[in-house]
């Protein structure tokens, strides 16, 4: 009896411990993310981007993350874009990171001056954020953009 009741014991705390360890951050899957993101943005006329586009615009090639959406305005009058990419793991989310930066980086290195002025600002304050191994960056106005940063933040607790 006592044995059964050591075993018992044993089996219960180690259930608890791998409760307890299995990941810091909760993963509400990219659907439920960019849901919740598009929500925010609220832009109807944005189409998603293929694999192609991601490559050649984003430097990252398929085998570079798990997951991803990327959506952009399909009308000429607004730059709002977003993106939500999963990571396989910290270090593929911190890679993917750092190439959404550089792409963040070249598109206001080759920004044009008479296209939408009203536009830029979008841009200069875009930034990227990260969720465990979910990253995220959004180009779109002040007067959305902390609801569409707490769209994805949001999504994680």
């Amino acid at each position: 009896m006592k044995k059964t009741a050591l075993i018992l014991t044993v089996v219960l705390i180690m259930s608890l411990l791998c409760a307890c360890g299995s990941g810091s951050a909760k993963d509400p899957g990219l659907g439920a993310v960019a849901d919740a993101v598009a929500g925010a943005v609220g832009n109807d006329e944005m189409m998603q981007v293929d694999a192609n586009y991601i490559e050649n615009m984003l430097k990252l090639s398929p085998d570079d993350y798990a997951e991803c959406l990327v959506k952009l305005s399909n009308v000429g009058i607004n730059i709002d874009e977003f993106g939500i990419f999963k990571g396989a793991d910290e270090k593929q989310a911190q890679a993917i990171k750092t190439a959404l930066n550089g792409y963040l980086e070249f598109r206001l290195g080759v920004w044009m001056d008479e296209y939408l002025p009203e536009e830029f600002p979008k841009l200069q304050n875009a930034e990227v954020r990260t969720e465990g191994n979910y990253v995220f960056y959004a180009i779109v106005g002040d007067d959305i953009r902390s609801d569409v940063n707490s769209a994805f933040a949001d999504s994680f607790k």
